[in-house]
């Protein structure tokens, strides 16, 4: 089971993107039982091939020794805000929820697959070539 929940995981980590994110907000108490989870999000989040989607996004960590309830405020570039109480949520959960928030606010969701035409590469009839007589 832990072979299944880690290649699950990994599948989400290579798919994850944070285009239309504008600020990921994480609070948690470090001596509290239940933080391994917001933890482990944080530290994926965190990986250079996932902040690299979107530079202007900001990860914000918000440590507090006050018993606070661990949670993940998402703000997104049109406004609407998500909010993940993690305390109960394990990192494959909130992951894949999160996941499917960005694909459905994904800004380049409706644009289609760029072709490549020979014209576009050069390769194509077009000035360039032996005259024929």
């Amino acid at each position: 089971m832990a072979f299944a929940l880690r290649k699950a995981t990994t599948y989400l980590v290579k798919r994850m993107h944070l285009r239309p994110v504008k600020k990921i907000q994480f609070t948690f108490d470090p001596y509290m039982k239940n933080v391994t989870s917001i933890r482990d999000v944080a530290s994926t989040l965190h990986r250079p091939e996932i902040l690299e989607t979107n530079q202007g996004t900001i990860l914000k960590f918000d440590i507090k020794s006050d018993r606070t309830e661990p949670r993940i405020d998402v703000d997104f570039n049109d406004g609407e805000k998500l909010v993940f109480k993690t305390r109960n949520l394990s990192q494959l959960e909130i992951l894949d929820y999160l996941f499917e928030y960005v694909e459905e606010k994904d800004p380049r969701k409706n644009e289609g697959p760029e072709l490549a035409t020979k014209a576009s590469k050069g390769g194509g009839k077009g000035g360039k070539g032996k005259k024929r007589k």
